[in-house]
């Protein structure tokens, strides 16, 4: 009987070399005096959060979705919502201090996001809660 080969070290793997080549061709970028764009950015970014999700799951797609994973999908969750509102808090404080904005929201979108996450995690709270109910 032949030895089936994971498919997880090989995903991992592809991801890397994907790193690795973008991370190249910003390099190259940067050397020939082109600024990053948004797209650079968020090509790194969501090739990290591949890679993280590859590193957590692997290709077990099971484990995910079973109930353990569910608990741990749900506690990060929560986490992370906490360090967001912390953080855009910091943000927004931080910008009108060095914008020394006095009077105003400061910066607005800033201040809009904050608002944003601070209703978002209530809000959800009630639309599940009724759904139980």
């Amino acid at each position: 009987m032949k030895k089936r080969l994971s498919r997880s070290p090989i995903l991992i793997t592809l991801v890397g070399l994907l790193c690795l080549l973008v991370i190249g061709l910003n390099t190259v970028e940067y050397f020939r005096g082109e600024p990053f764009d948004q797209g650079d950015v968020m090509t790194l970014v969501m090739l990290f959060v591949l890679a993280l999700h590859l590193f957590t799951w692997g290709t077990d797609f099971k484990m995910a979705n079973d109930e353990m994973g569910k608990q741990i999908t749900h506690h990060s969750a929560t986490i992370s919502y906490h360090i967001s509102v912390l953080s855009l808090f910091v943000f927004w404080i931080v910008d009108r201090i060095v914008f020394l904005r006095k009077g105003d929201f400061g910066n607005i979108s800033l201040f809009a996001a904050l608002c944003f996450v601070l209703v978002l995690h209530p809000l959800v709270q009630f639309f599940v809660a009724r759904r139980y109910r």
